[in-house]
């Protein structure tokens, strides 16, 4: 409980969690591919090339990418989806998505994923205007997680589909132990000595203290109207897939 008192003294800090998790990010945005990769060791391409397949965008369909950051999610979504496919990618955080138009050009698809600034839990799109909606590691870092699915629900068309990829709880005891040594213990001093950001690492698994089980997460998601609503642990539970459908 000690480490989310100061957690949630931070957020007052700064008026808010929103506010503070969109400065934290803007602070590591330059290393924060880097660290991915190495803090998941080499595991987070995998992890979103599976969230990917489950959202598979057909010919032509629009897809909405939430927190998405450097934009990984909405390549590998665009890559594993039909042709014509178009992504929508918001942030908060304008630093994340600069870096992310700086690697779409680089890939030459910046005509294919649209980044810009926005909110996931006040999503500035229609009703019904996206054929299906995705975020990799995004849903922790919401203020208020039942209004984050609510607004993901408003804009995906009927019959479209919601993927949420996220940092877990393992279920096993002996693999969860392990977990809890090196996310709680060894990844913040990762962060400390190769990315010089003890605070914005050291968040990372604070975040999960107070963050859903998966099949409580599952729990929510239908509480607030998606459908069919399943999970997928990939890794031993290090990570789960959300996978709902909205009902035609």
């Amino acid at each position: 409980m000690k480490t989310n008192f100061v957690l949630e003294e931070k957020f007052r800090e700064v008026g808010g969690k929103r506010p503070y998790v969109q400065r934290l990010f803007g602070r590591i945005a330059g290393i924060y591919d880097l660290m991915n990769r190495l803090m998941s060791l080499g595991l987070d391409g995998y992890w979103r090339r599976r969230a990917a397949r489950y959202l598979a965008l057909a010919t032509g369909e629009t897809g909405l990418d939430l927190g998405a950051g450097t934009a990984d999610l909405s390549i590998s979504v665009i890559k594993h989806s039909g042709s014509g496919t178009r992504m929508i990618g918001m942030d908060i955080t304008p630093e994340m998505l600069d870096e992310g138009r700086r690697k779409l050009v680089r890939m030459g698809l910046q005509d294919r994923i649209d980044l810009r600034v926005g909110d996931a839990e006040h999503i500035d799109l229609p009703d019904n205007s996206v054929d299906g909606c995705c975020s990799a590691f995004m849903v922790r870092n919401l203020a208020d997680i039942r209004q984050g699915f609510r607004e993901m629900l408003r804009v995906v068309r009927p019959g479209g589909r919601v993927v949420c990829l996220e940092i877990s709880h393992p279920p096993g005891k002996f693999f969860g132990t392990l977990f809890y040594l090196y996310f709680y213990k060894l990844a913040p001093l990762f962060g400390t000595i190769i990315g010089k950001a003890f605070e914005e690492y050291n968040y990372l698994p604070n975040s999960l203290t107070t963050f859903p089980k998966a099949p409580a997460l599952q729990d929510i998601m239908e509480e607030v109207g998606w459908s069919d609503v399943r999970y997928y642990y990939l890794n031993g539970g290090i990570v789960a897939i959300h996978v709902g459908t909205k009902a035609e």
